[in-house]
């Protein structure tokens, strides 16, 4: 059983991944290929200051790893947090807010970027180098890789907009914390699951909404999987 936590940022998902493992122990965690990337020295940028480069490690890391878990280590349950997927609607938004190609002036969202060593693109007019092209290919490594077929379950963990079930936005220190960013990219994220992917792949992988507070997360989680 091969599953990957997926959504835009703030919003529960290494919180499941990490209960969920608690309570299942057996299941080897992945972490975020950002938090992986890193670990190896490398500088990812976010927002609209992300990057062709930095957009296509992470889905790089996030193909390489569930292809080797399937191939690999067939027998060993795996939880990912995140799935290669994940950088499609970051790339829209990089592409929107911070590209040549985006939206007026007027009308584009700014981040602030809140670590202190990755301020080097701050005032550039296009901070992002991310087009359309660009973001066709990353549909082509994806599909091309099969790395989809290597999911057993996508958990899709939107924005609901009930102040109860939808985290806080908490500055960690790594992650801008705009509410607008989020929720542009969230809906993102429900066009690419509600439309884009079964449009392009349709019989890909499967593909659940989750959400509810802690505890039924992780029920909800159990109950796609069998295991409740």
């Amino acid at each position: 059983m091969r599953i990957a936590i997926s959504g835009s940022h703030s919003l529960g998902k290494s919180t499941l991944v990490r209960d969920f493992q608690a309570a299942h122990p057996d299941f080897q965690l992945f972490d975020e290929p950002y938090r992986e990337l890193v670990a190896r020295q490398e500088r990812i940028h976010f927002g609209e200051r992300a990057s062709q480069r930095c957009n296509r490690l992470m889905t790089q890391q996030a193909i390489d790893r569930i292809n080797q878990a399937r191939l690999q280590m067939p027998e060993t349950p795996v939880i990912c947090d995140r799935s290669c997927l994940d950088f499609i609607p970051y790339s829209l938004y990089a592409r929107a807010m911070g590209s040549n190609e985006g939206l007026p002036r007027g009308e584009r969202l700014r981040t602030v970027e809140v670590r202190p060593d990755m301020q080097e693109k701050n005032g550039m007019p296009f901070p992002s180098d991310i087009n359309a092209a660009f973001i066709e290919q990353l549909w082509s490594m994806i599909l091309e890789s099969q790395a989809l077929a290597s999911y057993d379950l996508i958990a899709f963990l939107p924005l609901t907009g009930e102040p109860g079930i939808d985290p806080c936005l908490e500055n960690d220190g790594i992650r801008s914390v705009e509410g607008a960013y989020r929720a542009w990219v969230d809906a993102a994220f429900k066009q690419l699951y509600r439309h884009d992917l079964p449009a392009r792949s349709p019989q890909a992988c499967q593909v659940v909404e989750i959400s509810g507070g802690r505890p039924e997360r992780v029920k909800s989680l159990e109950e796609a999987i069998g295991l409740a």
